[in-house]
């Protein structure tokens, strides 16, 4: 989350400002379920860390010797008078309303000084009452002035999608005998292929990790089933799928287990084992992904199979195999085709970027740190010099952020350039196809034995 200096609160505090959170108003809701909701924006706005809350009793008990009720107290003015028996600086109330099958929320935060409303957000949903749960925690973040975190916003995406589909995330598949860029490579077409058979809602890779990293997960680190169902329960799913792909000489074997997020039971477990070159894995893990989801495979993806060994057989290499090795690591399908010197220098190319997008991360790290450091300090500071000085250091740091991010942005679209640009030349310089060689014909100028007269003979080779 980026933070600027405009953002920084005026009120000269020790720490976050203190807030109250009165029960909204039902309109159209039984109490008990707007009481539940209520709560739940309580709970998400306390890990927001950007308040102080009041503890809901020490509310109920100033209301309670002023003879009201948190429900009565709808106006701007019992809210301000409230918060200031309470030694509060803000205070947060609304209403939440149900119009046949649509639900708005409408929320406000109060100066308890002033009595004016500092911010005010609303809601308007259309779905079950039970998910506004996610719109409240949402909520919490937005009255505060924050931005909320991409495992709400994750719940709010998957439980809008969901139409009646099982919701799905796929953890990447762990290697064991062939490189994780192998195995990130399958993961893909297997995901790929079962956001195909229509039946499920995926969440994206990308999402996926951005919500891990704000836990501080790893796909790496993140391989057992406990982990892969906490990661789940945060993205909102229903479903995990993980597996391992491992190799025994020429032999390898998928395993992929499908388990319920809430129980952490496996609700189907798919297993294959496969001979042959690693570039056949893409059709069996293909296959795997529609009986994973209880469903036969497409004959197109059938036939892949059953034509895959002969093609090897006769084609020995080709073009395509060059292909498949540049796509999964650049200079693979060169030195797959025997063309070393190229593959050393797609290979360096890419770890040459590589490691310059690294060195622009770091820096970006670096400046991120300093920025924060000197934020915090700009913020608590009461010396007039200090703060000034801690700001101009801040605004530096943030510009040094900033074209950090850019360069960095830059040398990612560097490296995918690279890449393509690899995976293309692989197929135009690869080895040509022996078994589309059979298939040409061939022309030849032959003398007739009978006619004793020159001829030209067509050829078309039938064993193929």
């Amino acid at each position: 989350m980026i933070f600027t200096l405009s953002n920084v609160i005026a009120q000269e505090t020790t720490g976050p400002p203190a807030v109250a959170i009165l029960d909204f108003e039902s309109k159209g809701l039984p109490i008990y379920e707007v009481e539940t909701l209520t709560e739940r924006l309580r709970s998400e706005a306390a890990n927001t860390n950007a308040i102080r809350l009041i503890d809901r009793k020490m509310l109920e008990s100033i209301l309670n010797e002023q003879g009201l009720q948190q429900s009565g107290c709808t106006t701007d003015e019992c809210a301000a008078e409230v918060g200031q028996l309470l030694g509060a600086q803000f205070m947060i109330n609304g209403s939440i309303g149900k119009l046949g099958n649509t639900y708005t929320i409408d929320a406000k935060m109060v100066s308890v000084t002033t009595g004016a409303a500092e911010r005010t957000k609303t809601v308007t949903y259309v779905g079950e009452v039970s998910e506004l749960i996610v719109e409240m925690e949402i909520l919490a973040w937005e009255i505060v002035g924050l931005e909320a975190p991409q495992r709400l916003l994750m719940k709010r995406k998957v439980q809008s999608a969901a139409d009646n589909k099982m919701t799905v995330a796929i953890l990447d598949f762990e290697p064991r005998g062939i490189s994780t860029l192998e195995a990130q490579t399958l993961t893909d077409r297997f995901a790929t292929e079962i956001n195909n058979t229509g039946k499920v809602v995926l969440v994206d890779r990308n999402s996926m990790r951005e919500v891990m990293q704000e836990q501080g997960y790893t796909e790496v680190e993140c391989s057992s089933e406990e982990c892969a169902a906490e990661v789940g329960a945060m993205l909102g799913v229903q479903f995990m799928i993980n597996g391992a792909i491992g190799k025994l000489g020429d032999t390898y074997t998928i395993d992929a287990k499908m388990f319920e997020v809430a129980t952490g039971a496996a609700a189907k477990t798919k297993n294959t084992t496969y001979t042959g070159l690693v570039d056949g894995l893409i059709t069996e893990i293909e296959i795997l992904a529609w009986e994973m989801m209880g469903l036969t495979p497409p004959d197109e993806v059938m036939q892949k199979r059953q034509g895959w060994e002969p093609t090897v057989a006769k084609a020995g290499k080709t073009r395509f195999g060059a292909l498949m090795r540049s796509t999964l690591l650049p200079g693979l399908g060169q030195f797959y085709s025997d063309r070393n010197s190229w593959g050393w220098i797609w290979l360096g190319s890419e770890i040459a970027v590589s490691a310059l997008a690294y060195s622009q991360y770091s820096k970006y790290q670096t400046s991120h740190d300093n920025f924060n450091q000197f934020y915090n300090q700009y913020h608590v500071s009461s010396n007039p010099i200090e703060k000034q000085d801690f700001r101009m250091q801040a605004e530096a740091n943030h510009q040094e952020l900033s074209t950090a991010n850019e360069e960095m942005t830059m040398m990612l679209y560097a490296l995918g350039g690279i890449w393509v640009a690899n995976m293309i030349h692989a197929y135009m310089t690869g080895p040509s196809d022996v078994a589309l060689e059979k298939e040409k014909p061939s022309v030849e100028l032959v003398l007739n034995e009978y006619t004793k007269e020159p001829q030209l003979r067509l050829t078309w080779s039938l064993d193929k």
